[in-house]
């Protein structure tokens, strides 16, 4: 008796423990929290974000907690040594990047138009029609607001915030006639045509990013104000066309803190466009000037226009250098992601303009030369052109064509792009083609 007791006590705690195990693996009804991961590259991680997973054990990397808030960039430094890739609280990203945008990151999902080669060239020209009394306005007013800057003078913000605000429009519709316009360029004027192409890119761009439209209003008068310092740096040494002394790269450093202090001085200009001005050269690993400030204190604007400022006055020519082309611009962007630029934006921004931006270039298999219309989002390699010449380099009435539909010429060859090129490589004059457009 005592045995089947023993037994049976035995079976019952058996029993017990089976089902103490059982419940152990069932899933617990708890209150706390799911954690959102997102996987990133380690190559983006930022001060500020969480990451709560590593591409390999915890035990293999030199931290003490397995789950780290990064608030150094000695903390970055040391999970890229040892991980490609690392996952992150979705949250702390999100929370990060409302930080850096000082707003409450809502996006707003605008339409793309999907045109055919005719219509897209159509929609060109009538789209250039209607912008192009906007843009000279634009190029005008910028001139004069540099001018009244170099003399002191008090400058006419309401109607920057105006013409921001028409170009805003302009873009929302399709941003393909503002790029075209942007690429009319004159050396002699360099400063107040690159404010407005800056201006420009930087509503396109954060069109792309889906901010809202009080934010690309914002980002507009980011651009086209971020280099009036530049009118109060002596003009022999910001028109120098052989290498400046160190002590003249000095003094055209100081157009930065010189922008920001104008436009503090004379009101009326929001303490973000005036950071701005201050902050556009400054760089994400700290090695940029006047500051040499962390990251972690850029907001987005300065973010944004650091990326295309450095894209425009590349692919701009200077009295000191001819423009690069905007594949070259955009591959020297990529190289330096995370030191000197916001890896996030650089690709967005790359992702944006694409491999033959709208408005440049391109040579063909052939010997033509033509125009990007506009990008195929699914065929990045075969946008939608217009040729402008024919294998002998004459010119002929433009024709459009969709690359990614593999046209041929009049030998039978498929077309294809056979390299981008510089503005400055190509007898080319924007300003009469334009005219001739509208």
């Amino acid at each position: 008796m005592a045995v089947f007791d023993l037994l049976g006590f035995k079976r019952s705690s058996q029993k017990a423990q089976a089902n103490q195990r059982d419940s152990n693996l069932k899933p617990k009804k708890t209150t706390e929290k799911v954690i959102e991961k997102r996987k990133i590259l380690a190559s983006r991680l930022r001060v500020g974000m969480t990451v709560v997973e590593l591409d390999r054990p915890w035990t293999e990397v030199p931290v003490m907690f397995q789950e780290l808030k990064i608030s150094t960039q000695n903390e970055i430094h040391l999970l890229q040594k040892y991980c490609q890739h690392v996952f992150i609280d979705a949250q702390s990203y999100r929370t990060y990047y409302k930080t850096i945008v000082e707003f409450d990151n809502q996006k707003v999902i605008y339409p793309k138009l999907d045109l055919r080669p005719t219509q897209a060239s159509q929609f060109l020209r009538e789209e250039l029609k209607k912008v192009k009394t906007t843009f000279d306005r634009s190029y005008s007013h910028i001139y004069q607001l540099m001018k009244d800057v170099q003399r002191d003078s008090q400058i006419d913000i309401e109607g920057s915030k105006d013409l921001v605000s028409q170009t805003v429009d302009s873009i929302l519709r399709n941003e393909t006639a503002m790029f075209w316009l942007s690429k009319i360029k004159h050396q002699d004027e360099y400063t107040s045509e690159h404010c407005v192409r800056v201006g420009i890119l930087a509503i396109a761009f954060g069109k792309h990013l889906q901010l809202p439209r009080e934010n690309l209003e914002v980002l507009g008068m980011c651009g086209m104000l971020h280099d009036v310092g530049k009118m109060k740096v002596r003009q022999d040494i910001l028109n120098k066309p052989a290498s400046l002394s160190p002590e003249e790269f000095a003094e055209v450093k100081k157009h930065t803190v010189l922008g920001y202090d104008f436009l503090k001085q004379h009101g009326g200009v929001d303490e973000q466009i005036c950071a701005v001005a201050r902050n556009h050269h400054e760089r994400m690993n700290g090695d940029g000037y006047p500051r040499n400030v962390e990251s972690q204190l850029l907001s987005l604007y300065d973010r944004i226009i650091a990326i295309v400022d450095s894209y425009d006055a590349m692919t701009s020519d200077r009295c000191y250098h001819k423009g690069i082309p905007a594949s070259q611009a955009l591959s020297i962007l990529y190289k330096e992601q995370t030191n000197h630029y916001d890896a996030e934006l650089v690709q967005q921004f790359i992702h944006m303009v694409g491999i033959y931006p709208v408005g440049s270039l391109v040579q063909m298999n052939n010997g033509q030369l033509a125009l990007i219309l506009s990008v195929n989002e699914e065929h990045k390699l075969e946008p939608v052109v217009e040729l402008l010449t024919d294998t002998e380099g004459r010119r002929i009435q433009p024709i459009a064509s969709d690359l990614s539909k593999h046209p041929t010429d009049t030998a039978g060859n498929i077309l294809r792009i056979k390299k981008a090129l510089a503005d400055s490589e190509v007898d080319f004059c924007y300003e009469s083609y334009i005219k001739d457009v509208v």
